[in-house]
């Protein structure tokens, strides 16, 4: 099972496009998928209850994100250099043990042309810190506006080429790291 993670709560982004289109990718593969979205963070979870209190909507909200599985595809737009500010509060508000041991891939979405590397970078780091392990080949897709066809869709067959080598490399590295957590 791999989670995708739609990480923007902006309604009907070009984010949750990509995501759709990787998700796809993935199932044609084989993979069996779930799939999450930032949208869907309910407003009243966005305060400080979650330092708090031992329950909190926000905490239950990112544990059912990542305890859902091992492998994980983030998907972040570039917001001001990085990425978006709910992603690191959903991680924020969870219980750092969850994300020991887990593999993330990383897909960064920019208007610009450099397709978020740097917060691919500082996600990155992040997750490190959590102990959990980051496949290195990071995709960043640049100009994602010029990519769209008429219909909204990510039909750039470069792109998608490059999402396909993605999900092989990511599967891959996953699989090597499973056959050593195992030894």
């Amino acid at each position: 099972m791999i989670s995708i993670v739609s990480a923007t709560n902006r309604n009907q982004s070009i984010t949750r496009i990509v995501s759709e289109t990787y998700r796809k990718l993935l199932e044609q593969h084989g993979n069996s998928t779930l799939f999450f979205h930032l949208e869907s963070v309910p407003g009243e979870f966005l305060n400080d209850g979650m330092y708090r209190k031992a329950a909190h909507g926000l905490r239950d909200f990112g544990h059912s994100i990542f305890n859902s599985a091992d492998e994980f595809v983030m998907i972040m737009p570039e917001y001001n250099g990085s990425f978006p500010g709910v992603l690191k509060l959903v991680i924020d508000a969870c219980n750092p043990d969850i994300f020991i041991g887990k593999r993330f891939a990383l897909v960064g979405v920019a208007s610009g042309r450099a397709g978020n590397l740097r917060g691919m970078d500082h996600m990155t780091d992040i997750l490190h810190y959590l102990k959990a392990e980051v496949y290195s080949q990071k995709l960043p897709i640049s100009q994602i506006r010029n990519l769209l066809d008429s219909d909204f869709k990510l039909s750039h067959e470069p792109t998608l080429e490059a999402m396909q080598k993605h999900i092989l490399g990511f599967k891959e590295f996953s699989g090597r790291f499973s056959t050593r957590l195992q030894s």
